[in-house]
């Protein structure tokens, strides 16, 4: 029985090098840029309100989570999200940084995203910078977005006095 615990933990341990051959550094560039494309022409979507156009982007299951300083994380599902694009009014906005990673069917992408905009009744202000996660996940129509976190950027700290 020892003899077939060690065959197995041995196994486990060779097939290791193999899964993390997966790892971001053995992704194609072709893939990292195609999400890339993907982000800007789903943000160029949502800038149009184009509710529509939204299921070549959106998982079924898709969520936005966002996070505000001293308030439980805020959880808006796809149909919610949906329904608020048409309050969701993009002025202007830009992509400043973006990063992706490919762990084989699933992109992990984190960008600073700049936005003049307003959302709600009555519209409020919703300018600023931003760090967004979007987490991609290959399925059978296509790479498809499965949850957005959106935070705001620490802000820089303050030049310290000389003694």
């Amino acid at each position: 029985m020892k003899y077939i615990f060690a065959i197995l933990i041995l196994m486990l341990t060779a097939s290791f090098p193999a899964i993390a051959q997966t790892s971001p550094a053995k992704a194609t560039g072709t893939v990292e840029q195609e999400i890339v494309e993907l982000e800007k022409k789903w943000n160029n979507a949502i800038q149009r309100q184009n509710e529509a156009g939204m299921a070549q982007f959106l998982a079924d299951s898709y969520f936005l989570a966002v996070g505000v300083q001293g308030q439980p994380l805020q959880v808006v599902p796809r149909e919610r999200w949906l329904e608020n694009l048409k309050f969701y009014k993009i002025h202007s906005h830009s992509i400043d940084d973006i990063k992706v990673h490919v762990y084989g069917d699933t992109a992990v992408v984190l960008m600073l995203f700049t936005q003049k905009a307003t959302v709600g009744r009555p519209p409020r202000d919703r300018s600023a910078q931003f760090l967004i996660t979007d987490i991609w996940v290959k399925q059978q129509q296509g790479w498809r977005v499965t949850e957005r976190h959106s935070s705001r950027p620490e802000q820089q700290p303050a030049p310290q006095p000389k003694p």
